[in-house]
């Protein structure tokens, strides 16, 4: 899990019944779940529901051609949103290293208009190796898209 201090965000992995229920991997003040796996259990899900928590999936692949911009931009969308009511967010991929982490930095750049650091494999962050290594679109297309959230 990688908590963020720019706001009230977190990336983390697939998450489990037993992560739900506990208060220091989800707080009781979560507001929404965004989840960028390819899939997601409906049982996580029912349990999300039950606390009262939101829930979006917006899945992403791993380096392919499109790894899924228009998710990327649909979820950053919903992260802008709850963010304006500083409410606590969480987003996972299955492993919470590359997925996750590439959402909450465009959604930092949506933010902020400039790039996160959280150097991976040899990048900056991973919006712009994702960018760098074709599988999201030229990185000055990402940043006037994200520009306009």
């Amino acid at each position: 899990m990688k908590i963020y201090k720019f706001a009230k965000i977190s990336a983390r992995c697939f998450p489990t019944i037993a992560d739900l229920n506990n208060p220091w991997i989800f707080p009781a003040d979560v507001a929404v779940v965004i989840s960028v796996t390819p899939h997601y259990e409906a049982k996580i899900v029912d349990a999300l529901k039950v606390k009262g928590i939101d829930f979006y999936h917006y899945p992403l692949e791993e380096e392919v051609d499109d790894i899924g911009w228009e998710n990327i931009k649909q979820a950053v969308e919903i992260l802008l949103r709850y963010d304006k009511e500083d409410q606590r967010m969480i987003v996972h991929c299955d492993f919470g290293q590359h997925r996750s982490r590439l959402v909450i930095e465009a959604f930092y750049y949506a933010k902020y208009g400039e790039h996160l650091q959280d150097v991976y494999k040899g990048f900056a962050n991973h919006l712009i190796y994702d960018c760098m290594s074709h599988y999201l679109p030229e990185l000055s297309v990402v940043e006037k898209e994200l520009q306009k959230l």
